[in-house]
């Protein structure tokens, strides 16, 4: 059993609003599901399925109400372990149906709005898709784009520039 049939059930069941509604509620499911306690209550044998679904709703402030019956639905399988794995599938199933994908700029130095813009068109019109990128910091000297639900990671950095001049002074020598 695949975690694929129960975003495909949303998909067929509610309109594509909805799912940004319930992608929005879930979508902290990923900072929450590194904790700790929340992998021992969501794993133990010992808690009921109630207070599994309960504990999730009040951590990620859940008030929809399908969503809150998905989650019954996934304590009754014995999914809500899979959860971020849902949340990161609905994320890519709302991408595509939208065609409304982001992304991430990752630089040392922050990118000009023009240059980001310049980044998003160019990406945009090469994928057929509506790409928004969000500025990140990084570590490294250069730039790397990442779009994630288009698997898509272009990434110069200053370092392998210069190793790759470097080589071919050295091969011209």
């Amino acid at each position: 059993m695949s975690i694929k049939k129960y975003v495909k059930a949303l998909v067929e069941t509610t309109t594509k609003e909805h799912l940004e509604t319930i992608y929005n509620q879930l979508s902290a499911i990923n900072a929450v599901a590194k904790n700790d306690k929340y992998k021992l209550i969501i794993l133990s044998p010992v808690i009921s399925n109630d207070k599994k679904v309960e504990f999730i709703v009040e951590a990620l402030k859940i008030e929809d109400e399908k969503t809150i019956n998905l989650l019954k639905l996934l304590s009754l399988k014995n999914r809500l372990a899979e959860l971020p794995a849902l949340v990161a599938l609905l994320k890519d199933t709302i991408a595509n149906l939208t065609g409304n994908y982001k992304g991430y700029v990752y630089s040392k130095e922050p990118l000009s709005e023009s240059k980001i813009a310049e980044i998003e068109n160019k990406l945009s019109s090469k994928f057929n898709k509506n790409i928004k990128l969000e500025q990140k910091t990084a570590d490294r000297d250069g730039i790397q784009v990442y779009v994630d639900s288009l698997n898509v990671e272009i990434a110069v950095y200053e370092d392998d520039i210069k190793e790759k001049l470097i080589k071919n002074i050295i091969r011209a020598i």
